[in-house]
């Protein structure tokens, strides 16, 4: 769809429709539970989808320009600015070590299930096996990070963006029942696990909904990022072929250690406003035709993938005597982020898994681009030998 076909194309009345959708994605989030399951950024990218075929807003603009060129690459330092990694002492060494073993899988999993695949995906089967590696051990954000420094092509990342984004609420159905199979296998769950109150929960989904912004906070959040971005471009041509969206994680995951930046309020909150702008505009870029031809190879890969993933995670995670809770709660983590995460622990009532299961989600966020680069390189120098 042209943009002068398109009901909506001026920029600035486009700007304002693609902020309405971010607005009317988070109240349905808000208001109806089966949309809190699949979360307010894919309903972001399905009436992105929706809005782009029917004419209603254009497939190309200089507005989706600035928000790929900007919004992503700011919210993974945001995101990241928010991480410390002395966290991981509270989520507890069975649920680390199960979101390793989970991290692995999601890892060997695209690897062995792209050697498959490979012939059928097409050339960029390769960027692929990073993307979803990349998802698969942080979330969207990081799939959409390693694609834009692969550069995946526009109809190739968004069929597989779509298909991405429609992962969590099957895996999360899908390990209810593997729970009530399994258990009997596993270990349970300690009963000294420290226990994660209602207002507790609450205080997590408020990190990431709402805060409370001084101005100062807003100029130093808005300075930080731009700040890493342009030094990451200043320090790329000391290793040449080194992605750039390393080097942007690299600094941040740096900063992120220092307790001024640490006290900053709101990184969380702007860089899931971020990634709502940018899940809009990946709906744009995806035509119904293309979707209809390559979703369901995509999907069947896609699968395929998580199917390995449950493979190792579960299966060492037995092996190295964890509990099936700790296990089921990593693995959704991985491969949903740590929104889905708790999500899944509300929905089994295992409260005690809520924090832990946050905080590794968001230690994923911080590894997902190093595990998706590495994977996509491997799985090249694999095809191409």
């Amino acid at each position: 769809m042209s943009a002068e076909a398109a009901l909506v194309s001026h920029p600035v009345a486009l700007l304002a429709l693609v902020l309405a959708v971010v607005a009317g994605a988070r109240l349905l989030e808000q208001r109806i539970a089966w949309v809190q399951t699949i979360s307010s950024a894919v309903v972001c990218t399905l009436l992105g989808i929706l809005f782009a075929n029917i004419g209603v807003i254009p497939q190309a603009s200089p507005i989706y320009d600035g928000v790929n060129a900007y919004a992503v690459p700011y919210a993974i330092v945001l995101v990241i600015l928010g991480s410390d990694l002395r966290e991981l002492g509270r989520a507890g060494r069975p649920m680390v070590l199960a979101f390793v073993l989970a991290a692995a899988g999601s890892f060997g999993g695209s690897l062995v299930a792209t050697l498959f695949f490979g012939a059928f995906v097409g050339p960029e089967a390769w960027k692929l096996a990073g993307q979803f590696a990349a998802s698969f051990t942080g979330g969207g954000m990081n799939f959409v990070a390693v694609g834009r420094a692969l550069e995946t092509s526009a109809d190739t990342f968004a069929a597989a963006s779509v298909v991405n984004s429609l992962s969590t609420v099957p895996w999360m159905l899908a390990q209810v029942g593997l729970y009530r199979v399994l258990v009997r296998f596993y270990r349970p769950l300690p009963a000294s696990m420290p226990v994660t109150t209602a207002e507790d929960i609450q205080a997590i989904r408020d990190r990431w909904d709402r805060t409370t912004l001084t101005i100062t906070d807003l100029a130093v959040l808005g300075a930080l990022p731009l700040m890493v971005l342009w030094a990451s471009e200043e320090l790329a041509p000391l290793l040449p072929g080194f992605p750039l969206v390393l080097w942007q994680t690299t600094l941040a995951l740096v900063l992120a250690q220092v307790p001024a930046v640490r006290r900053l309020e709101g990184a969380p909150m702007l860089s899931y406003f971020a990634l709502h702008l940018f899940f809009v505009v990946i709906g744009t870029s995806a035509v119904f035709s293309a979707l209809a031809g390559q979703g369901p190879l995509l999907a069947a890969y896609m699968a395929s993938i998580i199917a390995l993933h449950f493979a190792v995670a579960y299966g060492l995670g037995a092996l190295a005597r964890l509990d099936l809770a700790s296990i089921t709660i990593a693995s959704q983590a991985a491969v949903g982020g740590p929104g889905s995460a708790l999500a899944l622990a509300m929905t089994m009532r295992w409260p005690a898994l809520v924090t832990p299961g946050i905080i590794v989600g968001i230690f994923g966020y911080a590894i997902g681009n190093y595990v998706g680069v590495a994977c996509a390189y491997l799985m090249r120098a694999l095809i191409t030998r």
